[in-house]
């Protein structure tokens, strides 16, 4: 067969096989963005087990429904869970790709395409347990919709959107807006584009009134995200807009082109100043959509101020990946386009080489990072699977609880949020340790597990006694921050050691 007879589909698959291959590898080596791909999976498990009535108000149901749904047909809350994401990632690829064509050529899709298939976050949280991209994929279906003028189709995929990230209602909404009032007849298309998204977020509201006693669903996450964060320790109003600022620039300056490539920044940067802001179509709404988007990413970072290296930024970066990256991509080729053949193929192929070759090396300080800090908490847990018997009473949370609760079973866990103790009160711990006839205690080091809170004397680990009660390390790891002890009392029979728990000793 000949070039020219060559299906136009062939290229796009072929780099959409290729996105699946590489997750697929990157799956079996990820050990996940932090504890909460390990928490989704108990949450898949449990909106299945309640029979799809009841979902936590601070992550949206979306993403969970759409888990529990395929963990109803596979029998695997890893499967569904993961399942559920890698096809968000790639749809989010593919729709990335046919947007792109549509709006710069069959040239501008393919590379960006390519870009994405190793872009670190896209690539490694579809990979995971996380509800990011399939966020993503909605608002490129969005965006998809509104290119064919199918307003009350895009208005269902943000209220889907909504579903999954709540602060889709604040970015979606103006969007909608803009691209339905771009032409007449106006009322009509504006009503048509904005309902479906307004009775989700209502329905929503009502449902966390009845469910949990409040409409008021952000509320939670907003505070704890904000309280966190460095804008907390600013003395003054003046010191708190200074220190926004900072961690708003440097996320937009540098962690932005470190992740997508300087070329694609620049070029993004490009495409949005040359935008037909004044012509309604394709590339004013998706040059909105890219800066509402990435405004409210920044928006976070000056709110929150968290450090500018946090994960969480990382998290917060994936959905807008796939939205910027072409328009990136676009803007580089127009560049391109305006210089001799050699040069411009010299610079794009320069920044694409820049682009890629940091995306690997990022993809690859993922993976250590997540091998070494949760890699040895899900072999604990599976340690703990394989070894311990299921009537043991544990101290147990995070990543181990997690993943054990990831499908029935009896076993008697205590989280420390449910510790009966008073904070720092070594006899009334060992108490409720002899009283609960623990067997085994996790230890952590990070303040919200609440560990150092209750047991601030167990932070040295070693052996540890009070009155019958001893705990001894059997394992642990530094760099996250966990010891695990064993639980013995003195006057009982010995119990049989176990093989020893995997931790960096």
């Amino acid at each position: 067969m000949s070039r020219a007879q060559v299906p136009r589909w062939v290229p796009f698959a072929l780099v959409l096989a290729l996105a699946l291959a590489w997750r697929l590898l990157l799956m079996g080596r990820y050990y996940g963005w932090e504890e909460s791909d390990y928490g989704n999976l108990a949450m898949v498990r449990g909106v299945l087990d309640g029979h799809f009535l009841h979902y936590d108000m601070n992550h949206m149901p979306g993403y969970y429904a759409l888990g529990a749904a395929l963990l109803a047909v596979v029998g695997d809350t890893v499967v569904a869970a993961r399942g559920v994401t890698l096809l968000g990632g790639l749809v989010s690829v593919g729709l990335a790709m046919w947007l792109a064509e549509r709006l710069a050529g069959r040239t501008a899709a393919l590379l960006a395409g390519l870009l994405l298939v190793v872009q670190p976050e896209l690539a490694l949280y579809s990979t995971s347990s996380l509800r990011e991209p399939v966020y993503a994929a909605f608002v490129l279906g969005m965006l998809a919709a509104l290119s064919r003028e199918r307003l009350v189709l895009a208005g269902t995929l943000a209220g889907a959107a909504f579903l999954v990230r709540f602060d889709a209602a604040l970015v979606l909404g103006p969007i909608l807006a803009l691209h339905a009032l771009g032409r007449a007849p106006r009322p009509r298309r504006l009503v048509g584009a904005l309902v479906p998204l307004c009775l989700t977020i209502l329905a929503w509201s009502a449902y966390c009134a009845v469910d949990h006693g409040t409409p008021w669903f952000w509320q939670h996450a907003v505070d704890v995200n904000v309280e966190t964060g460095l804008g907390a320790e600013a003395t003054g109003r003046g010191e708190w807009v200074l220190d926004g600022l900072r961690v708003a620039g440097t996320l937009g300056a540098w962690l932005l082109p470190w992740r997508i490539g300087w070329g694609t920044w620049l070029g993004l940067l490009l495409g949005l100043a040359l935008a037909p802001w004044r012509s309604h179509g394709l590339g004013r709404t998706w040059a909105a959509l890219a800066l509402a988007m990435t405004g409210f990413w920044l928006g976070i970072g000056f709110s929150a101020q968290h450090s500018p290296d946090h994960n969480l930024y990382w998290k917060w970066l994936c959905p807008v990946v796939p939205v910027i990256v072409p328009l990136g991509v676009a803007g580089l080729l127009r560049v391109g386009s305006r210089l001799r053949p050699g040069l411009a193929a010299a610079l794009v192929g320069l920044a694409l080489v820049q682009a890629g070759a940091s995306n690997l090396k990022e993809t690859r300080r993922q993976l250590q990072r997540s091998e070494a800090w949760y890699g040895p908490q899900l072999r604990l847990a599976q340690w703990i699977e394989a070894t311990v018997p299921e009537d043991v009473p544990m101290l147990l949370d995070n990543i181990p609880a997690c993943w054990i609760g990831r499908r029935d079973n009896e076993r008697p866990l205590t989280s420390w949020f449910d510790v009966p103790a008073p904070p720092d009160d070594p006899d009334a711990f060992a108490a409720w340790v002899a009283q609960a006839h623990l067997r085994y205690v996790m230890w952590f080091r990070e303040d919200w597990t609440q560990a150092p809170v209750v047991a601030p004397f167990l932070a040295a680990g070693g052996t540890w006694s009070r009155g019958s009660v001893r705990l001894v390390e059997t394992g642990r790891e530094d760099g996250y921050g966990w010891i695990f002890f064993e639980v013995q009392e003195r006057g009982q029979d010995a119990v049989p050691v176990l093989d020893a728990p995997p931790g960096d000793g």
